[in-house]
């Protein structure tokens, strides 16, 4: 670069002589050791993945804070600051408690479980100003139809000993020996979920239907299901079936 800056002095080019300084500087400056691309990439996944297993580590606990007032001017306070609202209804108590918590904890939760997922298990609203807890089902999620983002949540208190009713998601397994999938059809599922009556400590966290010896137009009903004794499920009409084999057979 030197060299350089002399050609350029002796040839005229004053114009360039700044450029050339320039050049010359950053070549004789120190340099700093950086990371290679693949090395931050690395350290990346390495921290994702660890903000992952701390995210799966808290369990089904929701931190929950009190909050004031209610209505839609409350509400869009609360989405500007990232948090949703949410009533925990005790028996008899029909105003119920106000509260509020993360957006990020009740999608995390959803992320896990799905929308009906986290509705058919007992969670633990954990106060940290208080220090109290409290065992609750998830009774209605609301969403928002633009984002499908929780938007408000209604918990009812779920002891072991409780008796709840709760929707529970219907799960396939065995797609791959199904002889109807085989020839082209696929599991539909005329109903995504089962209502479940029974004690809070007995609820299923899913009602699986193993398809491996369905045929093409076979169909489950509720008589078909092997269901705990302690588990009661409600259907509108028990001749309708809760899944088939649906499409045409090649």
């Amino acid at each position: 670069a030197a060299h350089l800056y002399a050609i350029m002095l002796r040839s005229g080019e004053r114009a360039m002589a700044p450029l050339a300084r320039a050049v010359a500087g950053w070549v004789s400056a120190p340099r700093l050791a950086c990371p290679t691309r693949g090395a931050a990439l690395t350290r990346t996944l390495r921290a994702s993945s660890s903000s992952s297993d701390a995210e799966e580590d808290r369990g089904d606990v929701l931190d929950v804070f009190a909050r004031e007032g209610a209505g839609k001017t409350v509400c869009r306070h609360l989405k500007r600051r990232g948090m949703v609202p949410g009533v925990f209804f005790r028996p008899g108590d029909e105003s119920g408690e106000l509260l509020s918590f993360a957006s990020s904890d009740i999608e995390r939760l959803v992320r896990k479980h799905g929308h009906v997922g986290v509705g058919s298990r007992v969670l633990e609203l954990n106060f940290p100003e208080s220090g109290r807890k409290e065992p609750v089902v998830a009774k209605q999620l609301m969403l928002d139809p633009s984002t499908n983002l929780v938007e408000n949540v209604n918990f009812m208190p779920c002891a072991p000993n409780t008796k709840v009713k709760v929707n529970v998601p219907v799960r396939t397994e065995g797609e791959d020996a199904s002889p109807g999938v085989k020839r082209g059809g696929f599991p539909w599922k005329v109903s995504k979920h089962l209502e479940v009556r029974c004690l809070g400590k007995d609820i299923p966290p899913e009602i699986t239907i193993d398809v491996s010896s369905l045929d093409v137009g076979d169909k489950v009903f509720l008589r078909d299901l092997r269901l705990p004794e302690m588990v009661q499920v409600r259907v509108k009409d028990e001749n309708i079936p809760i899944l088939k084999i649906a499409g045409k057979a090649r």
